[in-house]
This record gives C-alpha cells, structure tokens and sequence, in this order.
C-alpha cells in the first residue's frame, strides 16, 4: 500500500495467501475470469455493437488509447460511472481545482450519456471513457495518463485497476462511497476474491454510518473510513432564490399573485392526474396555475394532447410570448431542456414525477433546495435516503395515489403559511447537509500530505507499447 494506506493485521479478514496473494497471479486470476466471461458473451456483445451507439463509443479508448498527458504538473484522475456520479462530483472537481490550481485533472466515465455530460460539464478538462478491466488495458491506460491520485466516485470496484494503480504506484481514494444492500451481498459472496483489490484504496470516504460499518464488515480498516455525508447536496441551489424566482415567473408569464403547481418530470399517466387534480383546484383556487414538464422530451405531443383533452389551452414555454400573461384555462407545457431545476424556482408547491408509477421515482432535491413545498408519490425507491430525510423533518409530503395528491394540494393551497413553511424546512435540512465535498478534500489533504507539498508522486513519462 502506498501514499498514506493501511494495511490489515493478521485478525483481519481470510484473503489470498502464498503465491495466490501475489499481484501477478492476481493479474491473471481476474483476466481469466474476464475473458472466459468475454467469451461466452462475444455473440451478444458483437450483435450490440453493431446494433447501438453506446455499445461502439470510444473503444479506443475503453481499450486504454485514452489521450496521452504531456505535462509534469501533478494528476488527479476522478472517475464516475454515469451521469448521477459525475454531476454529483462537480462541487468537489471546484473545490479542488480551487485549492491546488497547479493540479491537472482528468475525468473519466463508463457510460454514452455520462461522458457527454461530463464533456459539457468539464469542458475545459480532459474527459475519457475508462478502461476495461484487463490488465495490459489498465496499465496502458495508467502510462497515458499518468496520474498523481486516483478518486473514484461512491462505488466502483475493477480488481485490475487497482492493481495496476498499486503497480503504477499512485494512492486511490473513493469518495461519496455507497454500498446498496444488492451490492453488499454480493462483496459478501466474492469477499474473500475482492479483500486484495480492496487493500489498494487508501480512503473512503462514505454517504453514513451504514455503509461505514458495512465497509468495515468486509475487512476495511476502520482508520480508513470517514463518514462525510452525501456530494449530492453540493450541487443544489439554495442561494439567491427570491432573484431566480422572479425571473423565472416572468419566463413563465405569470402573473404576480397567482400560485403555481409544477409537475416536474412526469411519466405516463402522472400529466392526466395533475391535469384530472387541477381542473378541481381552479375552481376552488382560480388565481392557480399549473405547469408540466413531462420527463421525456419525445413525449410533448402526447402531453399537449392530454391538456386539451381536460379542457385546458395548451401553452407551451418556448412559444411565450414577451409581453403577454398566462389567461385563464391555459397550461404552461415546458418543452425546453435542462431548465427544469431553475423553472423550480417559480412554484408555490411541486410534484415530482415519477413516483405515482412503478419507476422509482426523480429528483426531490433540487425543489426542496429552492424553498419549495414538496410532494411525490409512494414509489421512491432511487431516492429513498433523500425521501427519509424530507419526510423524517416534515418537510415534503408523500401520497399514495391521486386522490391524496388532490388532498394533499388542497390542504397546501388553503393554507399558504403552512406551505411555505414546509419549503422553507426543505431549504434548511439542505442547507444543513451540505459541504460533503469540502470534508471529503479536508480528510484527503490529511491522508496524503505529501501529495499537496509539492512532491506529488508521479507515474512512468511514456508509454512502452
């Protein structure tokens, strides 16, 4: 172990022992394993590739030709698997790059959608897909990049990876680290076969308590864990909400004193159940609007058909006009992208999609930051440990079906003191939860010292073929 690690002691958990335990017959062990898997896939493998995109983007460099770095400067390589790990590591890649500006920094992703959101947001940053787990692959792509640190978001364990950062000699560290009940299980299974890999990260720094001691129950010293809270709360925006409120409702040609519901990321049928909710609503509440803006974009059509089919005007964002306000009997559809978490800003209460349906529900986080009254339904499975915090303060509402929600947003728009006060308990349970990223750089500057004293270690300068 390099850089600041721990090693076991000998009470600690059975791993490969004798010449098993040595990194070469480890090596081979895991691409074994790999290329007996690979062929006994290759035809569906082969039918992918040639059938989808994501399947043929980048193998370049999932085959370890990642873009060569030329400087000396020290290197940290941050990896996140997809889209949720990438933008939740945003507020960190700052932070970092604030603290130790004579760092490089290179970004890497497994996914289609993950690297071309990290290419948009890391624009100025190199951004690569990772490489597969073989280890003439990893070890390549090591020499090209040749890191100083490696982080690696919440929970991505490959054997030869980290094998090869040992080779190579560069610390790992894992941040925002999770480990979900599946996951455990099966580390439990191959435990005795992942304690070695394990051995190579240095850092973890976890989301709670509960997957502190998980961690800790699959032989990871205890000095090694640090629980730090979650990055996700990093990225949210509680500041300067009354600003964005205001331009956000001018967007919408709202008028000044009305009250609006947004339905925010919805799935088939949660429009017609807001739209079915609503036509109720306006009766008691006639200053109310209501705002769509369904998940899918491909789904405009079809939502803008169900509006008319309830009886309402159909309004769509991008055809407001200037000067005008919304009238009465009009829904405002959103069918612009990537606005949808500052539209937020301009509801009184939100809806979030997805959760009155068997998919698991979207982002709460993002309305509750922004002081708004949250409500979802009861399926909220990808979201369970924002959901508990929320309800565990009394601030969001949970519903199990289309008739609470139309409770639940009658009780909230006769009671506006109420309402707000819930958002204002969502804005200050975020606010309280957030700077996850900053100690998570604190504990990693302490671990590593002498990686931010200038004497940053540093991988082979070329690559041997």
């Amino acid at each position: 172990m390099t850089s600041g690690g721990k090693s076991h002691d000998s009470s600690s958990r059975p791993f490969f022992n004798g010449l098993l335990g040595k990194t070469l017959l480890l090596h081979l062990f895991y691409n074994g394993v790999y290329l007996a898997g690979l062929l006994v896939g290759l035809p569906y493998l082969l039918f992918k590739m040639l059938s989808q995109k994501r399947f043929r983007a980048g193998l370049d460099q999932r085959f370890g030709k990642v873009p060569r770095r030329t400087g000396d400067e020290p290197c940290l390589w941050i990896h996140g698997v997809s889209v949720g790990e990438l933008l939740a590591a945003s507020h960190l890649v700052a932070l970092f790059r604030e603290r130790h500006p004579d760092w490089s920094v290179v970004v890497s992703t497994t996914t289609l959608a993950g690297y071309a959101v990290a290419r948009k947001q890391y624009a100025d940053l190199t951004v690569i897909y990772y490489p597969i787990d073989l280890s003439p692959v990893v070890n390549r792509a090591f020499r090209r990049v040749r890191p100083s640190l490696v982080v690696l978001i919440e929970l991505e364990i490959w054997p030869n990876f980290l094998l090869a950062a040992r080779r190579h000699g560069v610390p790992v560290a894992l941040i925002n680290g999770r480990i979900s009940d599946r996951s455990y299980r099966g580390y439990r299974v191959w435990q005795r076969i992942l304690i070695v890999p394990f051995r190579q990260i240095s850092l973890f720094c976890v989301q709670n308590k509960k997957y502190a001691a998980r961690l800790r129950a699959l032989g990871v010293p205890g000095d090694s864990v640090s629980v730090t809270g979650t990055m996700k709360y990093d990225t949210i925006v509680t500041e300067g909400v009354d600003s964005l409120r205001a331009r956000m409702r001018e967007a919408l040609r709202i008028r000044e004193n009305s009250t609006v519901l947004i339905g925010g990321s919805t799935h088939p049928p949660e429009e017609r159940i807001l739209l079915d909710v609503y036509r109720d609503l306006v009766e008691r509440f006639p200053d109310s609007v209501l705002v769509l803006a369904p998940r899918r974009p491909e789904r405009l059509e079809e939502v803008e058909a169900e509006i008319r089919a309830a009886g309402f005007r159909c309004v769509r964002k991008s055809l407001l006009e200037p000067a005008a306000r919304l009238m009465d009997g009009e829904v405002v559809l959103v069918d612009t992208m990537g606005e949808l978490s500052q539209i937020y800003a301009a509801a009184d209460v939100v809806f979030v999609g997805g959760s009155l349906v068997p998919h698991g529900g979207q982002n709460m986080m993002e309305p509750a930051g922004l002081g708004r009254a949250v409500l979802f339904g009861p399926d909220v499975r990808n979201f369970q440990d924002s959901v508990d915090l929320l309800l565990g303060d009394r601030a969001a509402v949970m519903v199990d079906d289309a008739a609470g929600l139309a409770r639940e947003l009658d009780r909230l728009l006769a009671n506006p003191t109420q309402m707000h006060e819930m958002g204002r308990r969502a804005q200050s349970l975020i606010r309280d939860n957030q700077g996850a990223s900053r100690k998570s750089l604190d504990i990693l500057g302490r671990r590593f010292p002498e990686l931010f004293d200038g004497s940053a270690i540093r991988s082979e300068t070329e690559e041997t073929r």
